[in-house]
């Protein structure tokens, strides 16, 4: 029983290495132990700062016999309630003077990621906003979205807002992408197309727009940064795209081009393969190599290449004499 045991016995008791920050100590919890086992003693002989700290925590009392201990449910208890409370205030004032922060010392860093019908509806915000101009990087919709303008891209277009866009060549593998492309471009867009373009991005006056979305099965998620460093850096990988893109014009191929070429001249102009081209013609792929190859005669290309130089020296394809130029 510990009644039995010696004083020399209770203080020889693996202890452990404190309590952290609760001010129960190593020392202190000997004491606890050997007030639990001979209790109540005279204050006197007892280590006086484990005893103070008993006596703060509410674990040791003074009584007409001596110094005792307590339970210590109910003192650590509540101990344990008001670091918990103090925790959540902490992270509560975190939050609060963060946003200060953020207001007051970096409003160029701000990032909003915003999923879902809320991410539409601030889009489609931002492009009421718009008043100078909107960029763009398309790689088309993810599979299974539905090819579409941008929500409010037309009203833009139509109150003189200036927009250019490029797409990723891949978008235009069906007919539908093609057709809203040429709709856009009609309205007024300008825009080109390069073989490889990285990511969906809009740049409307001095907010940028990311689509970070990574699987097609998920709700839309759209990164905004209302922030004119990270927009003007953006602008500038836009416009390094922008000189090595190819234009595109409403209007492909160019009239002058004989009529049995000028739906492949447009759609070559566009950069498909011969695979997708063959898909929007509805022929085979050995059918499109061998238009290509009468096109090729007919224009006196050996290769691809030279097809690619004539077509743009004769204007019949928009990398010629594009109007949006």
């Amino acid at each position: 029983m510990p009644g039995e045991r010696s004083r020399g016995e209770i203080h020889r008791l693996e202890l452990p290495h404190g309590y952290g920050d609760c001010g129960l100590t190593v020392e202190s919890r000997a004491l606890y132990a050997l007030l639990a086992a001979e209790g109540p003693l005279a204050p006197d002989p007892l280590d006086q700062d484990a005893l103070r700290s008993l006596l703060d925590l509410g674990l040791a009392v003074v009584t007409d016999a001596g110094i005792d201990v307590v339970p210590p449910v109910g003192p650590l208890g509540d101990l344990a309630k008001r670091h918990t409370a103090s925790v959540a205030a902490a992270h509560e004032a975190i939050d609060d003077l963060s946003r200060i922060w953020r207001t007051a010392r970096a409003p160029t860093t701000e990032v909003a990621i915003l999923s879902g019908a809320t991410a539409t509806r601030t889009l489609a915000a931002a492009f009421r906003s718009a008043q100078r101009e909107i960029l763009g990087l398309s790689i088309g919709p993810r599979d299974g979205r539905k090819m579409e303008p941008a929500p409010g891209l037309l009203d833009a277009l139509e109150r003189g807002v200036t927009v250019r866009a490029i797409y990723h060549s891949g978008v235009f593998a069906s007919a539908e992408a093609i057709a809203i492309a040429e709709m856009c471009i009609a309205a007024g867009e300008q825009a080109r197309v390069f073989p490889v373009v990285p990511v969906n991005l809009i740049i409307l006056d001095d907010v940028a727009v990311m689509n970070v979305s990574y699987n097609t099965d998920e709700p839309l998620h759209l990164a905004f940064a209302q922030s004119r460093r990270v927009t003007e850096s953006w602008r500038a990988i836009f416009d390094s795209y922008w000189q090595l893109a190819m234009p595109l014009d409403a209007h492909s191929p160019m009239a002058e081009a004989p009529e049995e070429f000028q739906q492949l001249v447009r759609l070559l102009s566009l950069g498909l393969t011969d695979r997708a081209i063959a898909r929007e013609l509805g022929v085979s792929e050995r059918t499109v190599g061998r238009r290509v190859t009468r096109l090729q005669e007919h224009l006196g290309a050996d290769t691809r290449f030279q097809l690619g130089l004539q077509l743009a020296t004769r204007g019949w394809q928009p990398g010629g004499r594009s109007p949006i130029r």
